[in-house]
This record gives structure tokens, C-alpha cells and sequence, in this order.
């Protein structure tokens, strides 16, 4: 983080240095943002090297389950390091907190949330490796390269929500790319798999993986995918990755 503090420090002063010799000669250019944007570009693949990396020797056993909002509301608020708002939290876990109009009543909620809130972040700060079931929607078998793909786990702008509290927060994968094609050589299991691919909730796809950084500026954590399991609906692993 400090690495991070300090390219964000020489960013900021570089610009507020081009803007003050320049602004009475000549508005922003295009040639301006561009610098702006890459500059912010740097800082992201610097927190991203920065950040740490998935334990591949961790049982999948001991992964977590994510279910909801809250959960990477409270991980985003443990990785990032960010100040905590307790207010704005509470809107977010609370319904009686947002219904309330009397603002003494607020804080009162609020004050009664706060060791609950500070017991989650903690909780999350220590565990960071979690499963999700997911929709892949694998495409049909190509015969070329022996293999089904999903668009749903691959791509950068791929990212899940829930709607049940907390749905402002996103988890994206940082390397979704390298777990998007599921590989199978063996035909008779292929065929297994998409005759089943085609019938309605006929396949359950599980990724396991590690909540690995936040995305600067935004409410979006960055999960590194560890293992992705293709079961069948009574939970009989297919394949995986």
C-alpha cells in the first residue's frame, strides 16, 4: 500500500503541476486525459502485483461458501483498508436503519450495529477463500479443441452481484481467462456432459477462489480463481479445471 500511496502521490503531483503551469495558456487536451488515464492504469497493475496471491495448498474443504452481499461488502471493506462508515454500512445490512426517518433513532440502530460490523471485517480479513455455485453457461462441444467455453468466467467486464443486501458490491475475476474452457479429451465424457448442458439446470458449475484485492475506486473485489468444478445436479464431479 505504501508503493501504491506514493505512485498515486507523484500522479497527483505531476498533474496539479502540468495544470497549474498550463491552465492560463491552454484548456485540458485530449493528449491530457490520456496520460490521466494511463497514469491510473499504473497504479491498478501496481496494486495488483502488489496484492497476494491464492494458497494452492489450502483444502477446498475449508473454502467458505458466498451467498450474499454482505459478504463482499465486509471483504471489500478488509482488503481495501478503506475508513469504515458506519452509516453508510448500515443502510446497506439494515432495513430498519434505512426506514427510520427519526435521525436520533439512526444513530441509535447505528451505535447497536457497530461491534456486529467491526466482528464481520475481522472475520473477513482472516477468511479470504470462498466457493460459489454459478450459472456458466458452457457453450456446445468443439470438436476442434476438445473442449466447452463459457463467456460467463471469461473477460475483465465479467462480474456477479446479489440482490439481497449489498448489491452495489461486485466480484470480478482476475483471471477468469485461464479457467473459461473446460478441456475434455475423453469423447464418452464429453458426451455426458453435453447431453446434460442442454437440459434445464442440468449442470452446476463451482468455482473456488481467493478474494485477492479491491478494485481502486470502486466497490468491486478481485477474486483469483484457485479450481472450477462441472457437477451434475445430484453434485457428481463431470470435470474440472
Amino acid at each position: 500500500m505504501k508503493k501504491i500511496l506514493a505512485i498515486v502521490i507523484c500522479v497527483v503531483a505531476v498533474l496539479q503541476g502540468c495544470s497549474k503551469k498550463d491552465k492560463d495558456t491552454h484548456p485540458v487536451s485530449l493528449n491530457d486525459a490520456m496520460s490521466s488515464s494511463a497514469a491510473k492504469k499504473a497504479v491498478e497493475v501496481q496494486k495488483a502485483a502488489d496484492a497476494p496471491k491464492a494458497d494452492k495448498s489450502i483444502p477446498l474443504t475449508q473454502y467458505q461458501e458466498m451467498n450474499n452481499g454482505k459478504q463482499l461488502l465486509f471483504s471489500h471493506l478488509a482488503i481495501s483498508g478503506m475508513p469504515v462508515d458506519y452509516a453508510k454500512i448500515a443502510e446497506n445490512i439494515s432495513a430498519e436503519y434505512t426506514r427510520e426517518s427519526d435521525e436520533f433513532k439512526k444513530r441509535d440502530i447505528m451505535n447497536a450495529l457497530k461491534p456486529g460490523i467491526d466482528k464481520e471485517i475481522s472475520k473477513a480479513k482472516d477468511g479470504r477463500y470462498y466457493y460459489m455455485n454459478i450459472d456458466a453457461n458452457w457453450d456446445k462441444y468443439d470438436f476442434t479443441s476438445k473442449s466447452f467455453a463459457s463467456n460467463n468466467i471469461a473477460g475483465s467486464s465479467r462480474y456477479f452481484m446479489f440482490d439481497n443486501f449489498a448489491y452495489r458490491y461486485k466480484l470480478e475475476w482476475s483471471n477468469g481467462n485461464a479457467f473459461s474452457k473446460l478441456t475434455v479429451p475423453d469423447e464418452g465424457q464429453a458426451r455426458t456432459i453435453e447431453a446434460l448442458r442442454i437440459k434445464h439446470n442440468g449442470i452446476n458449475t463451482r468455482i473456488y477462489f481467493f478474494l485477492a484485492d479491491t478494485k481502486l475506486g470502486e466497490s468491486t473485489v478481485l477474486g483469483e480463481i484457485t479450481k472450477v468444478k462441472v457437477m451434475d445436479a445430484n453434485g457428481n464431479v463431470l470435470s474440472e479445471i
